[in-house]
């Protein structure tokens, strides 16, 4: 029979144990629940977009300027983050976003679908998102203790992952029945409402939070006079420094690049390999985001901290082999669990390494390298894709995707060979400042 002790501790080793934390659960069910909303946003938003343009190039132009914020000035989004109390930053997007999303509602609504003004949307809540994103990755170590740090960033990867799985196929539902029920204008401008009343939750409950002056993210007011080019390079400089942290973001980078030419493709692999339809495309893709979910929860089951740079290293490696097994298979089953085993094993690196990093990096220079990091890996992308789709076209996707998940597998597994990332945070003690 199983005793009050033992229930205590199955439910302290349990990652739902980090919400007895009242900040972090205020940033859990807020950031749970724009994700949500950005998941019914941006179905909508790609619909309607298509519908009104019947042009591809539109789609493209969505995602471009998606892109731009990150890549044109990112890595002063950090210094920013580093100045600024980090809360009120987080708050201050998130009405921001709020209203961006409410103002195209009210446009869609009025006016109808007007590519510019969409355009104008998507740049303003990308530049806020830009902000935000390592806002709260940098946040994050003054919400819990140390040791609950993997367990905390799993539990919130996995709520989002639950968030996007659900908004996606809900974006469409609100689509239809708004459409049904009261007119064709007021089906997206619904979807629309809803992210933006989404993006105002997360901002009020995370304005709700309490963090004593210890914790706080009061600007530094030594380094509030200086320019934001020359709190760029210092944390440029901080990073040379760290030889594990650089060995691992620019191998990241490469990794990133090569995931990103098989990434954007599943849709043409379902098509042109597996001779399947949009049934089978959606399969793989609830597979890819389940497994999302599972490996952000396992670091912390497994001991992660105790080798997360190894963990990150040869989670992100063995991410790279099942892109082989697709690349060889030509089965649905396989695939799925392909898929699964892909995003699961990327996850784990993600959590490993996400982890590690809040809990060395000196609170100064964490919103800088997390800035750093999301501008190096966003470069990537698209020239991953265009790699991706020119590979596709002379040698097929199946030669495409075994390029992917051989350069994505070398390029990841090279960080073990580096003996101060098989050594990194093996401590809890921060890094010494630059």
């Amino acid at each position: 029979m199983a005793t009050s002790a033992d229930s205590s501790q199955a439910e302290s080793r349990s990652p739902t144990r980090v919400l007895r934390h009242r900040n972090y659960r205020l940033l859990w069910m807020g950031s749970v629940g724009a994700t949500l909303g950005a998941s019914i946003g941006n179905v909508i938003i790609n619909w309607v977009v298509y519908s009104a343009t019947h042009n591809p190039l539109a789609i493209t132009a969505l995602g471009v300027v998606g892109f731009l914020p990150t890549l044109t000035f990112g890595i002063y989004a950090g210094a920013l983050i580093d100045r600024w109390d980090r809360r009120r930053l987080m708050v201050n997007c998130n009405v921001g976003r709020a209203l961006s999303y409410g103002g195209l509602a009210v446009s869609v609504l009025v006016i109808g679908v007007n590519l510019p003004v969409v355009l104008v949307c998507i740049f303003a809540t990308a530049t806020l998102g830009t902000l935000s994103r390592p806002a709260s990755n940098a946040l994050l170590p003054r919400l819990l203790p140390s040791q609950e740090m993997t367990d905390g960033n799993g539990l919130l990867q996995a709520g989002q992952t639950a968030a996007g799985f659900v908004g996606s196929p809900l974006g469409g539902v609100v689509l239809v029945a708004g459409a049904t029920l009261v007119g064709a204008q007021a089906g997206p401008s619904l979807g629309l409402g809803i992210n933006g009343a989404t993006e105002a939750l997360a901002g009020a409950l995370i304005a709700l939070m309490v963090i004593s002056p210890r914790g706080s993210a009061e600007p530094k007011k030594e380094r509030a006079s200086g320019s934001l080019t020359s709190d760029v390079r210092e944390g440029m400089r901080f990073l040379r420094t760290q030889e594990a942290l650089l060995t691992i973001t620019l191998l990241a980078m490469v990794a990133n690049f090569f995931i990103s030419m098989f990434n954007a493709y599943e849709v043409v692999y379902v098509v042109d390999r597996l001779h399947l339809g949009a049934t089978a495309f959606g399969a793989l893709l609830a597979a890819a985001t389940l497994g999302f979910g599972v490996g952000g929860l396992l670091p912390g089951r497994l001991g992660a901290d105790r080798a997360p740079g190894m963990w990150a290293g040869a989670g992100w490696g063995a991410a790279g082999l099942p892109i082989i097994v697709l690349a060889l298979t030509a089965s649905f089953v396989p695939a799925l669990l392909s898929l699964f085993a892909w995003s699961c094993l990327l996850s784990v690196g993600q959590t490993a390494w996400l982890s590690a990093a809040q809990r060395t990096v000196p609170d100064k220079f964490l919103g800088r390298y997390f800035a750093l990091d999301e501008a190096g890996s966003f470069a990537m992308i698209p020239a991953g894709q265009v790699v991706g789709g020119l590979t596709i076209l002379a040698f097929g996707v199946s030669r495409s995707f075994l390029i992917a998940g051989l350069g994505a597998s070398i390029s990841s597994f090279a960080m073990l060979t580096s003996p101060a990332v098989r050594a990194w945070a093996r401590s809890s003690k921060p890094s010494a400042p630059a």
